[in-house]
């Protein structure tokens, strides 16, 4: 699929972290933070935090009970800091614009933090993963209502819509590596996320095209282990899922899921290799469609939509548990990957005059923000969805 799954986290130089020990705690927590974003929160140990922050395992407990005590504060600091800045803002800040600039500058100050909510709240209790929703909510909400001011003429639904589409474009520097100077990197930031906020979706001008392939889940034993293997690793990661637990939700059971896969790993990089033939797919097909680099990168914008609404699961994996693939493999699919996003960047550079880089930040933005709003199961019943996706989408890669 095209996404970069190479998120990144800001962090101070290491050397000075250790040299302050009255911060132990924040040290720990950007330690962790970083840690659970590169390797995963189950593949990181307590030892390994410590070792990295130079303190012996047993000092951790003096500040977290346990690994997943140490998660939660991890995803709540991030939570209390915008939080905290919001309630900050002066009434002059209180627009649109000073809100977007402020959240726009605490994405690039904790660049990684979104992808770490993103990924590993599932790992968190009921109440802690309802309580990182309820936050969200509130802070989309208050979006939400100053969009309303500035544009009366929007429905309470419409405009927390947008909302969650501009927070969506905020956290896409997370999943991705690019690097800009700071104002160049907001100053593109803010300008897709206003283009978004200013959107109209509604009513709908055509839906998508629909997806062109068959369920997979239709097929024999193969295709319904990689089926069921993608939903469970995208409910709860690919490290708490065993491969006999899915013979057993595929119907196979005892060793005849070895005669399909060698291992687990084999499963996820068959399933991997299933997004990369959509992403083959619908790319030749978009390109050989428009007439123009602006209808061929809408024509792909519109089957990416269609493809991530039919199989959330299969997106959700793709972004979320590459990281693991065994080394070559992954390399592999980072290529993959930067392939399908080269696409997309030289049509848009055909249209917008943008280097490189820059054109990459704003099609990754572009991306994430149907990636995440097609997995949030308050959106998904939204009539129209494919639709307005597609307007902010288009939006976003074409403003003004």
């Amino acid at each position: 699929m095209t996404v970069d799954a190479r998120p990144i986290v800001s962090q101070p130089d290491t050397a000075d972290r250790r040299k302050r020990p009255r911060d132990r705690k924040e040290q720990i927590l950007w330690v962790a933070g970083a840690l659970f974003l590169r390797e995963g929160y189950h593949a990181t140990s307590l030892g390994e935090v410590a070792a990295e922050v130079g303190i012996s395992s047993t000092a951790i407990y003096r500040h977290f009970r346990s690994k997943h005590d140490l998660l939660v504060r991890v995803l709540f600091e991030g939570l209390e800091l915008v939080e905290d800045r919001l309630t900050t803002l002066s009434a002059e800040q209180r627009t649109v614009d000073g809100f977007v600039r402020t959240l726009t500058a605490l994405a690039l100050d904790r660049r990684g933090v979104p992808a770490l909510w993103q990924r590993e709240v599932r790992n968190l209790g009921g109440a802690d993963r309802g309580e990182v929703l309820r936050r969200l909510t509130r802070i989309v909400a208050a979006l939400a209502a100053l969009t309303r001011m500035a544009r009366p003429e929007l429905r309470r639904e419409d405009a927390e819509f947008l909302g969650w589409c501009a927070l969506s474009v905020l956290g896409s520097p997370s999943h991705h590596s690019v690097r800009l100077p700071r104002a160049e990197f907001e100053s593109l930031l803010v300008t897709s996320i206003t283009a978004a906020l200013a959107t109209s979706p509604w009513p709908p001008e055509r839906e998508p095209p629909p997806a062109v392939r068959p369920d997979p889940e239709r097929g024999g034993r193969r295709e319904r282990l990689i089926a069921v293997a993608t939903r469970l690793f995208h409910q709860r990661g690919y490290p708490a899922v065993g491969i006999e637990e899915i013979g057993v939700a595929a119907g196979i059971t005892g060793p005849s899921v070895y005669h399909h896969f060698g291992g687990k790993a084999e499963i996820l990089a068959a399933v991997l290799e299933r997004g990369a033939e959509w992403t083959r797919h619908y790319t030749a097909r978009s390109l050989a469609e428009g007439d123009t680099p602006a209808e061929c990168l809408e024509s792909l914008l519109g089957y990416y939509v269609a493809v991530t609404l039919e199989h959330p699961d299969l997106i959700g994996t793709l972004v979320s548990e590459s990281i693991h693939l065994p080394r070559a493999q992954a390399s592999r699919f980072r290529r993959v990957q930067r392939a399908g996003i080269e696409e997309w960047v030289r049509l848009l550079r055909e249209v917008r005059p943008l280097d490189a880089d820059q054109a990459r930040v704003v099609v990754q933005a572009a991306i994430m923000m149907v990636n995440d709003v097609t997995r949030l199961a308050s959106l998904r019943g939204r009539p129209h969805l494919a639709a307005d996706l597609v307007a902010v989408g288009r939006a976003v890669l074409f403003p003004g």
